[in-house]
């Protein structure tokens, strides 16, 4: 059985990378990839019960980054990945994923080139063992 947390970030990424358009996913981005690009970001695993209680509650965060003086790209593809993940359970061999949008943020990079997101969702992960 793999963890809660590895699933989590294979289903999100298969289903992130089928159905962004316009930017390259990645969990670990080269240093040459051009913006825009969806990084599947850090995870908080807690579980619901006690140590040995698998299911857990996983906050993931999603980075959006992109080129331009405009905010609307970086929202765009922020509305997408709501889109594909908001209110979706996906259901693997050992898991029953259920997403939710705890939070969405845009704002201006530090060096005022491009914009950059953050998405933060909340899955709750049930064991099927």
């Amino acid at each position: 059985m793999i963890k809660a947390t590895a699933a989590v970030e294979a289903e999100t990424f298969k289903a992130l990378d089928a159905g962004v358009t316009g930017a390259a996913v990645f969990q670990d981005v080269p240093d040459d990839q051009p913006l825009p690009v969806v990084i599947i970001g850090e995870l908080l695993s807690v579980p619901f019960a006690g140590a040995d209680d698998p299911d857990r509650r996983i906050t993931l965060v999603i980075g959006i980054q992109v080129e331009g003086d405009e905010r609307g790209p970086c929202t765009d593809i922020q509305d997408e990945v709501e889109a594909l993940l908001a209110g979706v359970t996906i259901a693997t061999d050992d898991w029953n994923l259920h997403y939710s949008v705890a939070s969405s943020a845009a704002e201006l990079a530090e060096d005022g080139s491009g914009y950059v997101g953050t998405t933060i969702l909340t899955i709750l992960a049930f064991s099927n063992s």
